[in-house]
């Protein structure tokens, strides 16, 4: 979304679930004593171009289908999601279509990391090479900033009550 400033936004913070003993998360049980977190947050945010975002996290919730780092883009020429991988899809000769692509080819390594590492190893590499100054960091600190400046909005607005306005 090339980091578009935003306007406002509304959050919602729960700690329902984090003190239960009766437990049954996907994860794995949890002490209660030790977590002080909440147990979800959402956020609503409206960038300055009109464009939306919406964030759902959470490591205790009652849904069937816990789903870990999903993203869904909805663009005016296409959208995409991760729900079986990548899937991209959007409308050509009137017909919607579903294109899936495939990241195995013929001899050439890609998320797999074969020969690179694991998805993890890559990036702390990456991050470690821009350290050094090797390399440009993938985020940006001023995007950074942006995400910092939202999250602490989302939170106030949950301490509020109210939409946060970004100034």
């Amino acid at each position: 979304m090339d980091n578009y400033k935003p306007k406002y936004c509304v959050g919602t913070t729960y700690h329902k679930l984090n003190k239960d003993t009766n437990q049954g998360n996907a994860w794995g049980n949890w002490d209660p004593e030790k977590f002080t977190v909440e147990d979800s947050a959402f956020g609503f945010i409206v960038m300055e171009n009109g464009a939306t975002v919406v964030l759902e996290s959470s490591w205790a919730l009652n849904m069937l289908d816990p789903r870990e780092a999903i993203t869904t883009v909805c663009g005016t020429k296409a959208g995409g999601d991760m729900l079986d991988g990548l899937r991209i899809n959007g409308i050509r000769n009137n017909c919607q279509y579903e294109f899936k692509p495939t990241f195995n080819a013929a001899g050439a390594a890609f998320y797999d990391g074969v020969g690179n590492g694991t998805p993890q190893e890559i990036e702390a590499k990456q991050w470690i090479d821009a350290v050094r100054g090797g390399a440009a960091p993938t985020v940006k600190p001023e995007q950074a900033l942006v995400v910092t400046q939202i999250l602490e909005g989302i939170y106030e607005s949950a301490k509020t009550g109210k939409p946060y306005y970004f100034e």
